[in-house]
């Protein structure tokens, strides 16, 4: 007996949970995650909850711009419904990441979060 597809949005996940709209594979969307972790969120000083997403201030170092740029980039790849997309920030001297069309509160999200007394 052949195994069905699950549609989208068939994984029981909420249709805004990232992971409902994701199209890697389980192992490639862990290796993205690591690399965000690694490489964008050392330099992230806030985040700000969204109705409908979230916003990250970076401080801004030789090479994040185009870090970002990428990220961008390969997740419009793979998340063709959530929007990302590097702003201008307020702050001198910071980088602003914005991410929409997705649950906030997602599980996979909350590792995401900078904590709101980091601060450099």
């Amino acid at each position: 007996m052949a195994k069905a597809a699950t549609p989208p949005g068939g994984s029981g996940l909420p249709p805004s949970d990232p992971l409902a709209i994701c199209t890697l594979p389980g192992d490639q969307l862990g290796d993205r995650l690591a690399w965000i972790r690694r490489e964008i969120l050392p330099h992230a000083i806030a985040s700000e909850r969204r109705e409908r997403g979230l916003a990250f201030e970076l401080t801004e170092v030789p090479g994040l711009a185009e870090k970002l740029d990428l990220l961008v980039r390969l997740e419009r790849d793979c998340c063709s419904e959530i929007a990302f997309e590097r702003v201008a920030s307020e702050a001198p001297g910071r980088l602003r990441l914005e991410i929409r069309g997705i649950d906030p509160d997602a599980p996979v999200l909350k590792s995401l979060a900078v904590p709101e007394q980091r601060r450099r």
